[in-house]
């Protein structure tokens, strides 16, 4: 029982002020035993890396297991609601601002998507014990890929539902239907203009090569844009002050260009992606500098993640 320290009444769980006399609540908090942030004394999870306050010795495993479980089918489900806050801060922390993270807990709480994820973590956390009662230890990483791509979807899905005003930029909802796309299944080409959402952009896009002015265009091809001869090109951005087209991005069916001023053009492959990290005022593509704007950075930042590994149909890997 928890008691206001003024007038001795007792709060009510989680309140912030008294019901009674209004005094402000200082709630007890405890140390997490793996990251060793602060939780709430009756958090049942750690509220910074998920971890289980009660969990048991999980069974030792050459693969260090990225959601770490112990497998138990009474707790399993409650084991995969706290993994999800581990996962929530790492997406804070690099799409966000991670000052904020507790405002995202605390939406998570007060939101409808509360019971939503209730409901998915019981799906997520059957398959993973039937995973484990069928392989053991051998199906940890499957279980780690499967656990991923679950709270991916999820936390795309609470983002940009539930947390438009936390996010500091506007994600477009469409991009909720490539959970699960796969390459040489979707169009890429309208994959592209869901999760840029250039209507919502102010920089300049070229869609319809034909009609872009003769010297801007061989200033696209000169300075960054050396597509070859069968690849489609879906848009050029110009980034340049002058609007001369020096500077800028375009996206292919096979990978991203791009030039960054005072810097040399770029090109990755989608099969090449390795590292796509989005920092405060611009992104890193497998460690070289780009920068649109922080609206455009984090979305390209999220399509190129989903394009990571892709090839284009019909293409040998070297």
């Amino acid at each position: 029982m928890n008691l206001c320290p003024n007038c001795a009444t007792e709060i009510i769980p989680g309140a912030k002020f008294c019901h009674r006399c209004g005094d402000a609540i200082v709630e007890k908090m405890k140390p997490c035993p793996a990251c060793h942030e602060q939780s709430p004394l009756a958090s049942v999870f750690c509220h910074h890396c998920g971890f289980h306050f009660g969990r048991k010795n999980i069974r030792q495993s050459a693969y260090e297991p990225v959601y770490p479980l112990d497998f138990d089918a009474d707790d399993l489900t409650e084991q995969v609601k706290g993994l999800f806050f581990g996962s929530l801060r790492r997406r804070v922390e690099a799409e966000h601002d991670i000052a904020r993270y507790s405002e995202f807990v605390e939406r998570f709480y007060d939101s409808r998507f509360r019971e939503i994820y209730s409901v998915r973590a019981e799906q997520i956390a059957e398959d993973a014990l039937t995973q484990w009662e069928r392989f053991g230890t051998e199906a940890l990483p499957d279980i780690d890929r499967r656990m991923d791509a679950a709270f991916e979807g999820l936390l795309d899905y609470f983002i940009i539902q539930f947390c438009p005003d936390l996010t500091g930029a506007v994600l477009p909802p469409a991009i909720l239907k490539y959970e699960k796309v796969q390459a040489g299944k979707t169009d890429l080409g309208l994959m592209i203009r869901d999760f840029l959402d250039f209507d919502r952009e102010d920089e300049v896009f070229y869609f319809d090569f034909i009609a872009m002015e003769e010297e801007l265009m061989a200033n696209v091809c000169k300075h960054f844009l050396f597509a070859e001869r069968k690849e489609r090109v879906w848009f050029i951005c110009d980034l340049s002050l002058k609007n001369n087209g020096k500077e800028g991005f375009a996206m292919t069916d096979r990978g991203i260009y791009w030039r960054a001023p005072f810097d040399k053009p770029r090109r990755v492959s989608y099969g090449e992606l390795r590292e796509i990290k989005l920092e405060k005022k611009w992104m890193t593509i497998n460690g070289h500098f780009f920068n649109a704007n922080p609206s455009l950075n984090l979305k390209l930042c999220k399509l190129l993640k989903k394009l990571r590994g892709w090839r284009p149909v019909g293409a040998v890997a070297v």
